[in-house]
């Protein structure tokens, strides 16, 4: 499972400008299945920090990110 902050997450673009980015206060999913249940997958809800599993079925947001700088 991926590690995640509830707020304050920063980007910066490619002139080096820093700035809040905008995001939704509800359920991301991990790229982590649940090895106890694999028709489940980890998820953060970005508003409260809470960690759960869900059926893979569910309509949670996704969070893109790249490597490198």
């Amino acid at each position: 499972m991926w590690p995640c902050v509830a707020s304050g997450l920063y980007q910066t673009d490619n002139q080096g400008q820093s700035g809040q980015i905008n995001w939704a206060s509800s359920n991301y999913w991990s790229s982590s299945t649940n090895a106890n249940n694999t028709t489940n997958a980890w998820n953060v809800n970005f508003n409260d920090g809470n960690v759960n599993n869900n059926d893979k079925s569910n309509n949670n947001y996704v969070w893109c990110v790249r490597a490198g700088a």
